[in-house]
């Protein structure tokens, strides 16, 4: 008996060990490795000003994609000497400190998103407008259309315009964004169309999954784009009408490959996951972009919500294209600058795709 209760003290003993020994591991590994893990960083307790404001600094140390960069070291010493020297009574104390941490570790994508309205690029969903296909002639068979639906006689091009979308995650809005891209290309594909117009130009970017799987019809299988970070690369790949591994995973039913041309559009509002859809037509045999530079906001963001409402956005990766491409702060270039009317990008496409075999 008494050996028994030896036995169970020294178990007991051991799991109080163990215990502890956990609640230490999460108190100390908690903020960054909770925020990796499940976008949001563990506290075992609302932490204080300068717990959170060290755990955000970490994060960006960790994840950034120039976390490890002399640069961001500098930084994050200036903002621990602002940290110091400020009277922190409240979490909102630390955000001008963490403001110039964290454009050093991620560069201009990366923001400290306030509790009170968003500062970073990308919509919100509910004020993101709805996708739309439309057809018109092609160039040589009675001008730049009518934007109708297909019907008449003559070679007709299909116009998908694809807007912001902030979106719900993979959830209902999202589907249906990417649907109504999808049936529309069918739609018109189905009518005989001999060529795609994908306008971007005003997509400042937040959910690229709704977006691509939407286009599907009018890309290849495979690998399109990949997002380069600290020592990995992740491809975002498509199979069918599946896209997986940039934004959220979607399926969409895009029917058969529609084998025609396709002609991008982008201006100086195309960022984010706008250029990210541009970038998955870049280096195909059958496209071409046209327009304006886009706004330079070509990679690849993590969101980590912070107690008080606030959230990281932080960039951890670069746009690769198929080319061999590397993109980031820079704008993107498209294939063929056009003039500065926004109809002397689409003249331009509809020239380009006549001489694809869409046309005369």
């Amino acid at each position: 008996m008494k050996k028994r209760t030896k036995i169970l003290a020294w178990l007991g003993g051991i799991a109080a060990v163990l215990v502890v020994a956990g609640f230490a591991l999460v108190w100390v590994l908690g903020p960054t490795m909770g925020a990796m893990l499940t976008g949001k960083p563990i506290f075992l307790v609302p932490p204080s000003p300068e717990r959170y404001a060290s755990a955000a600094l970490d994060l960006m140390e960790g994840q950034g994609i120039h976390g490890d960069s002399p640069e961001f070291a500098e930084a994050r010493a200036e903002a621990e000497r602002m940290l110091d020297s400020a009277d922190l009574k409240d979490y909102s104390d630390t955000w001008p400190a963490l403001d110039l941490a964290i454009n050093a570790a991620g560069g201009k994508h990366s923001k400290v998103l306030r509790p009170d309205g968003g500062n970073g690029t990308g919509g919100s969903g509910s004020a993101d407008a709805e996708p739309t296909v439309t057809s018109e002639p092609a160039q040589g068979e009675g001008g730049t259309g009518d934007g109708g639906n297909g019907d008449g006689d003559g070679a007709r091009v299909l116009t998908a315009t694809v807007p912001t979308h902030g979106g719900d995650g993979g959830g209902p809005e999202s589907q249906r964004y990417a649907d109504a891209l999808a049936s529309g290309i069918a739609r018109e594909v189905k009518a005989g169309a001999c060529g795609a117009i994908v306008d971007l130009r005003g997509n400042n970017g937040g959910d690229m999954g709704p977006m691509v799987a939407g286009l599907s019809a009018l890309l290849p299988d495979g690998e399109l784009l990949w997002f380069d970070g600290r020592g990995y690369s992740t491809a975002v790949t498509l199979t069918g009408g599946s896209i997986q591994g940039g934004g959220s995973n979607i399926t969409v039913d895009a029917g058969p490959k529609a084998e025609i041309p396709v002609a991008v559009l982008v201006d100086g509002g195309t960022a984010s996951s706008g250029e990210a859809t541009m970038l998955t037509f870049r280096g195909l045999d059958g496209s071409r972009s046209f327009g304006a530079p886009t706004a330079g906001y070509a990679s690849a963001n993590m969101t980590h919500e912070f107690p008080g409402g606030a959230k990281l956005m932080l960039t951890v990766a670069k746009d690769r294209d198929r080319t061999g491409a590397v993109h980031m702060d820079d704008p993107v270039e498209p294939d063929e600058v056009t003039g500065q009317s926004p109809e002397d990008a689409k003249t331009a496409a509809l020239a380009w795709l006549s001489t694809r075999g869409c046309g005369r």
